[in-house]
């Protein structure tokens, strides 16, 4: 297959962790390439199925290559859609890399390749930091129903009315804001290509909104045909169903987990007494869970110590998800048990083969799902720092 150039632009516009973003989202096959005047040589990383496996950068291979290139904050990129043969050498998962990356330069721990060599965060913190933008794959306007248009400040949706649209952003970018007792705390933005709304919007008759979005800037929304989702939706199997709204609800838990910390209104000794480790952070585990009795809840073992982030109780799922980049168990956190904890196995596999044949919409926002959980993840870990 010859080589077929399908994005290009500048860093300016869209940095390496939004490129990673949309070549993930679209699992894209070939090779990006970096050019930077401040650098002697371009930078190159080789993507198989939207994931990075190998690159080089000024001397680096593999994965010391790639977080070398988000310190790049002048350049232009181009991306060529070939077929990729070399050996993969990098193992880590694609937002995982992100959110290393960019946590990385906000520590100074990568050099700086641009006219001002600053270190911008990404990640929220109290006080007024940046809020990470996440951006998704090219919109297939298939369920595009509709389009419609809000101005900078305007509210889209309201925490606590109800609704039942989903949209996805066509242009600009949206923010995504939790109320509290300290006032309104942002904690998300969503750019082209991502989602606004979950599984619920179209499932639950009356849903009430758990956050409020805004616009930031003029955007251009696409009001999907949720008859339409529902009734894909309503294809799949019971199983499958079942754990699609399981990883609907950590979002929900990672959201409400971010106040926690903000407001310092959590005990963590209280929440992980008595509880044993049934999955260790970094561990090789390759089966998923569903919980049949007791409970379980999954916490990531930071530098500044254990930060609780979702509970698991009867019914939700753990472990291994071969088809979704959560950023938690079993590479990024570990899950705790009670001691009465009974799971039953589930055939991973077999739910694979199920997302596998969804449809482009549909797939994206399972996709954007996973990303909104790892980024948020990252940003609870920001908070529990504070």
């Amino acid at each position: 297959m010859s080589a077929n150039k399908v994005l290009a632009g500048s860093l300016e516009f869209l940095t390496l962790g939004e490129v990673m973003q949309i070549l993930g989202g679209n699992a894209s096959s070939g090779v990006l390439r970096i050019i930077s005047r401040y650098a002697s040589e371009p930078g190159v990383i080789y993507f198989k199925n939207g994931n990075p496996i190998n690159a080089t950068c000024t001397g680096k291979s593999g994965l010391d290559a790639v977080y070398s290139l988000f310190g790049w904050t002048d350049g232009e990129f181009e991306f060529l859609q070939e077929e990729v043969n070399i050996d993969p050498i990098i193992n880590k998962s694609r937002m995982g890399i992100i959110l290393e990356g960019l946590k990385m330069v906000d520590d100074g721990q990568i050099e700086q390749l641009g006219p001002d060599a600053v270190a911008k965060s990404r990640i929220a913190a109290s006080g007024g930091g940046k809020v990470p933008l996440m951006k998704g794959p090219l919109v297939d306007y298939m369920y595009v129903a509709d389009e419609e248009d809000f101005f900078d400040g305007e509210s889209i949706v309201e925490e606590g009315k109800h609704g039942s649209w989903i949209w996805v952003v066509l242009e600009g970018v949206v923010e995504i804001i939790k109320k509290t007792e300290r006032g309104p705390l942002p904690i998300l933005r969503i750019g082209d290509g991502g989602f606004i709304g979950s599984f619920s919007s179209f499932l639950i008759q009356g849903h009430m909104r758990t956050a409020t979005v805004k616009a930031v800037g003029n955007v251009q929304l696409g009001v999907l045909d949720s008859q339409r989702l529902a009734q894909e939706f309503a294809g799949l199997s019971t199983d499958f169903r079942t754990f699609l709204i399981s990883i609907d609800r950590r979002l929900r838990q990672l959201n409400h987990r971010i106040v926690d910390f903000y407001t310092q209104t959590i005990d963590i000794e209280k929440m992980i007494n008595g509880r044993v480790p049934v999955i260790k952070q970094g561990a090789n585990e390759e089966n998923l869970y569903q919980v049949a009795d007791g409970d379980a809840i999954i916490v990531r073992h930071h530098e500044t110590g254990m930060v609780p982030l979702v509970g698991l109780p009867r019914g939700e799922f753990f472990g291994s998800i071969p088809f979704m980049e959560l950023g938690q168990e079993p590479e990024y956190a570990s899950v705790l048990a009670t001691k009465d904890l009974k799971v039953k196995k589930v055939d991973a596999e077999r739910f694979k083969d199920e997302y596998t044949k969804l449809s482009a919409t549909f797939k994206n926002m399972v996709d954007h799902l996973a990303s909104c959980i790892s980024i948020t993840t990252g940003v609870v870990c920001a908070y529990q720092k504070t």
